[in-house]
């Protein structure tokens, strides 16, 4: 009985030890960290869905009270990624000019994820895409 609770007690000891900075947190704002791509993704599909909004409201599906509402939201979105976009500065791994390497293939970004890509990789340093299959067809 005594060998059973006092196991218990490390388990539970170790259990806390293990999860308190999980439960503590630091009382700081989490810092979000938002690539292009992303914001980018975020732009297309508010924008997307601005389009089809007005499509359904123009076929009669969505009231006009709706329409405003929702579209205001979507313009939201959109100008916040565009926002975003433009206040980023340059990160260390893209090129600082337009005029930059670009990769010989014609690549210049991943399909896949949207990273720059400088040289001439096989595969994307960000998601890790086999970048040769879009090069050769």
């Amino acid at each position: 009985m005594a060998v059973t609770v006092i196991g218990l007690l490390i388990v539970a000891a170790a259990s806390i030890y293990i999860a308190w900075p999980l439960l503590a947190g630091t009382g700081d704002e989490p810092i979000e960290v938002v690539s292009a791509s992303a914001l980018e993704r975020e732009k297309e599909t508010a924008l997307s869905a601005i389009g089809e909004l007005d499509f359904d409201h123009r076929a009669g599906k969505i009231t006009d009270q709706d329409h405003q509402e929702l579209r205001a939201q979507l313009e939201t979105r959109a100008l916040r990624a565009l926002s975003a976009l433009d206040q980023e500065s340059p990160r260390d791994d893209e090129p600082q000019h337009a005029g930059a390497e670009v990769g010989t293939a014609g690549l210049s970004f991943c399909p896949d994820c949207g990273h720059r890509l400088v040289k001439n990789p096989k595969f994307c340093p960000s998601c890790g895409a086999n970048l040769s299959a879009y090069r050769e067809g």
